[in-house]
């Protein structure tokens, strides 16, 4: 991977952690509905589908350029999810106890789960939150979602890489048995970032003239645009919504891929950007390093950015003295909590590497059989 194209990705996966975030920041209990327009087109939810296809296509050229091993693959995976995800739990659990204690009114609403804590942390800890139609929300954690959607991903291409023969058609069915039709119906856009960074490595689009390149890396966004202005989204889903009365099955069955076929449709048009700025990426030399250095900072934070951001404002809000109409108390929610999600983020991802260390112990342990009585 040229430096540009990776230091694209990551300020892309910056932005996109910010798009949720303020996707979130514009709910009316946070800003008083000056932001509502974010919300009515969903930006968030958009912004997920860019991590999926940025996510597939990261992890397969890590795993295809440093020739991972199966035991290495799976250390880097574990340690990746739980190094933020263990932190964000007990971020969340404790945030919730102490604001659902002293403003209990504030915490009686639909994106607060108070109930059964213990089988919220069990559902967390194994990803399983989201298989089938079971849709737990683990807190007030609303973005925890995606993360029990891309941890089966991370599975399922652990195994389709990594096993052979009829043992992985197998495995693989016995995954999707598990988790059901949510996850499976977006993880299309998981496996074109795959797709991509396959057909990247071997260099088809070599040939691509620079006024093509410059037409799939702009044409996505103007037809991203297009399809916004002219409510495809909701056209779509309406279309959906169709198919599962017909199928007699509840709106609720598909869970967070309500809109999956949008959602698919976005995967290819960032697909498509992808191929352009990998083109135009060669020459990107006047990237300076500072800067360089700067987007790789940010871009260490994205995970916690997303993971611990929400039950903060969720938090913060639930404050007294926090008045949503006022635009200096929005602005001080916003910045606190951003804030604090960089200072989580140094206890979290960015001790990835104490993190790996300590799941290499457990798993080399695990590995190792016990002595004979």
């Amino acid at each position: 991977m040229n430096r540009g194209f990776s230091l694209y990705l990551d300020a892309l996966r910056f932005l996109a952690a910010l798009a949720v975030f303020v996707s979130h920041l514009a709910y009316a209990r946070f800003t008083h509905g000056n932001l509502q327009w974010i919300r009515d087109i969903n930006l968030g939810s958009d912004a997920v589908v860019v991590f999926f296809v940025l996510s597939g296509y990261v992890i397969a050229y890590t795993t295809f350029a440093r020739n991972r091993g199966p035991a290495a693959y799976a250390e880097a995976r574990i340690a990746r999810l739980y190094s933020v995800v263990i932190p964000a739990l007990l971020l969340t659990f404790a945030l919730d106890s102490i604001g659902s204690s002293a403003q209990p009114q504030i915490y009686q609403d639909v994106w607060y789960n108070g109930e059964n804590r213990v089988g919220q942390l069990i559902g967390a800890l194994t990803f399983s939150t989201q298989v089938w139609s079971s849709n737990i929300n683990v807190g007030s954690n609303g973005p925890f979602w995606s993360v029990a959607y891309e941890a089966w991903y991370y599975v399922g291409f652990g195994i389709a890489v990594f096993c052979r023969g009829p043992m992985r058609l197998v495995l693989l069915a016995l995954i999707a048995l598990i988790v059901g039709p949510p996850i499976l119906l977006l993880a299309p856009c998981w496996l074109l970032g795959v797709g991509l960074e396959r057909a990247l490595r071997r260099d088809h689009m070599a040939a691509l003239p620079k006024t093509a390149a410059w037409g799939l890396a702009l044409a996505p966004w103007a037809l991203y645009a297009g399809g916004l202005a002219l409510h495809v989204p909701a056209h779509l889903k309406v279309l959906t919504d169709a198919m599962l009365h017909r199928l007699a099955l509840p709106d609720y069955v598909l869970g967070f891929s309500d809109e999956f076929i949008w959602n698919v449709l976005i995967a290819l048009l960032m697909a498509a950007h992808f191929i352009g700025v990998h083109r135009l990426a060669r020459e990107a030399a006047w990237i300076s390093a500072r800067a360089g250095t700067a987007i790789r900072w940010l871009a260490g934070a994205t995970f916690s950015i997303y993971l611990f951001h929400y039950p903060v404002l969720n938090f913060l809000h639930g404050l007294p003295a926090f008045d949503s109409a006022n635009p200096a108390h929005q602005v001080t929610l916003a910045a606190v909590a951003l804030a604090a999600c960089f200072l989580l983020a140094e206890v979290s991802e960015r001790r990835l590497a104490f993190w790996k260390r300590l799941v290499g112990r457990l798993l080399g342990r695990l590995a190792v059989s016990p002595p004979e009585a």
